[in-house]
């Protein structure tokens, strides 16, 4: 008896040890704390905001490098306009401009390097940064859209109509960015 009390003792000493593995309790902690700090590192996007308030209305993952286009319907032409765009650091610079027709809005003259093609007016090499990059959603026609990395997004789904959405460079969390755009 005396001997099994003294088991008891040498058990209730060693405390959460007796029950546990402590090489595992190790193991679950370290990843913790890196999944942590993983989440927390800051990843690049493409930010759009309503213009008016600065508001959160979307944002994608966008590297250095990466090209991304918004295409539109011209309102009185009723032609597809196309503007590509790079990044480079914060920059948003444009790069190329498409359009079908020449007419009000679209440029009759560029200092630019200008082709026509069978799709139409092609305008490139302009390497201009965008300090306000800002377009005003089409509430019938305009058929706003981005086309980034395979991808359409249509400016509809993500504001309303007649609503200014500027687009910017950020930085976020990536847990942040998981957590407002889904982890699809």
């Amino acid at each position: 008896m005396k001997k099994l009390a003294l088991n008891k003792s040498k058990n209730i000493d060693k405390g959460i040890e007796s029950r546990f593995n402590t090489l595992s309790i190790k193991i679950l902690i370290i990843g913790i704390i890196l999944i942590i700090i993983w989440s927390l590192m800051p990843i690049k996007v493409l930010l759009a905001s309503d213009f008016k308030d600065d508001n959160y209305i979307r944002a994608w993952k966008i590297s250095d490098g990466d090209n991304f286009i918004i295409e539109h319907t011209h309102s009185v032409q009723l032609t597809t306009v196309s503007e590509k765009y790079v990044v480079k650091g914060q920059d948003i610079i444009l790069i190329e401009s498409r359009f079908n027709s020449l007419g009000a809005g679209l440029p009759a003259t560029t200092p630019y390097k200008f082709q026509l093609t069978e799709e139409g007016f092609r305008i490139y090499d302009i390497n201009k940064t965008i300090d306000n990059l800002v377009y005003r959603v089409g509430a019938v026609r305009a058929n706003h859209r981005l086309i980034y990395d395979g991808s359409q997004y249509d400016f509809l789904d993500f504001s309303k109509p007649r609503t200014g959405i500027k687009f910017t460079i950020d930085t976020m969390p990536y847990a942040l960015y998981k957590i407002r755009e889904g982890f699809n």
